[in-house]
């Protein structure tokens, strides 16, 4: 079975992988929480953000401002639905599976932004998702310029200037490097950076078999990025296969910087005499 084959029923996965249009990325963030949840039930989580929709269809028609349509989704996502972060959150698989974190109440920046947005869309509220350094956000933006939301610290509404002082401190950037991260990010942008974060959980908790499946998905969506096979070859061969990871680490070889071949050369002779084990 190619690695393809293996997601051939995440329809808006793949949906991604082929650059098409219409990705429902609720679905498609779900479908990734499927790798570790076999028998996940995608219904609960749909129906909880449709009575979202449904409750607050009537407030919202009657807001006399964009900034009033705003203040009721954040309220009802955080008063209702009970979503918030916690830095603790961060080091948890839990807080990016959009199922557990509509359960829990409890996710990190970039699953509970997703989460506001899905509910906000199908309001007719613009709310974008925004790739900031360190802190995924959302933007809305309005007459009086964009409008910055931080879903993890409750729903804080911060303008432009205050979004950029806030990111400096969080991460002593300048502000010349904030400014070009404050754009929309595409469904293909969001569903990798939740990708990578869920990478660097399953390795630092060496759950390699976990990290094949996400490094997996992310080598098709970056099918050019020598990184991410690089990634791929080193994380086949520490979840005990070692027979796939010789042909992925011989292309790496042939391509790779002078400064990386040495090791890729090592790995490589270690997957070489492990593969016999694993007949």
């Amino acid at each position: 079975m190619t690695t393809l084959q293996q997601f051939e029923n995440d329809k808006h996965f793949l949906r991604l992988v082929r650059r098409d249009h219409d990705v429902n990325l609720v679905v498609a963030a779900l479908e990734i929480a499927r790798d570790q949840q076999p028998d996940l039930a995608f219904e609960p989580t749909l129906e909880s953000l449709k009575t979202a929709v449904s409750e607050l269809t009537r407030p919202v028609a009657m807001a006399g401002s964009d900034i009033e349509e705003l203040r009721l989704l954040i309220d009802y996502m955080t008063s209702v639905l009970h979503l918030q972060g916690d830095y603790d959150d961060f080091e948890m698989v839990e807080s990016s599976y959009l199922n557990q974190v509509i359960d829990s109440g409890r996710g990190i920046p970039i699953s509970l932004s997703v989460l506001y947005m899905a509910v906000a869309n199908e309001l007719g509220i613009p709310l974008v998702g925004v790739a900031a350094p360190s802190h995924f956000l959302t933007q809305l933006n309005t007459d009086s310029g964009p409008l910055y939301v931080d879903a993890f610290r409750g729903g804080v509404i911060m303008d432009e200037r205050e979004c950029v002082e806030w990111l400096g401190e969080l991460t002593e950037l300048p502000s010349s490097e904030i400014y070009p991260s404050l754009k929309p990010a595409s469904e293909r942008q969001i569903i990798v950076r939740m990708l990578h974060n869920l990478k660097a959980i399953h390795g630092a908790d060496q759950s390699w078999p976990a990290a094949l499946k996400v490094q997996q998905r992310l080598t098709l969506l970056s099918p050019g990025s020598y990184r991410e096979k690089r990634d791929l070859a080193l994380i086949t061969l520490r979840a005990g296969r070692p027979g796939a990871a010789i042909d992925l680490l011989e292309s790496c070889i042939a391509v790779c910087a002078p400064e990386e071949r040495q090791l890729l050369q090592q790995y490589l002779k270690d997957a070489v005499r492990e593969a016999p084990f694993y007949n």
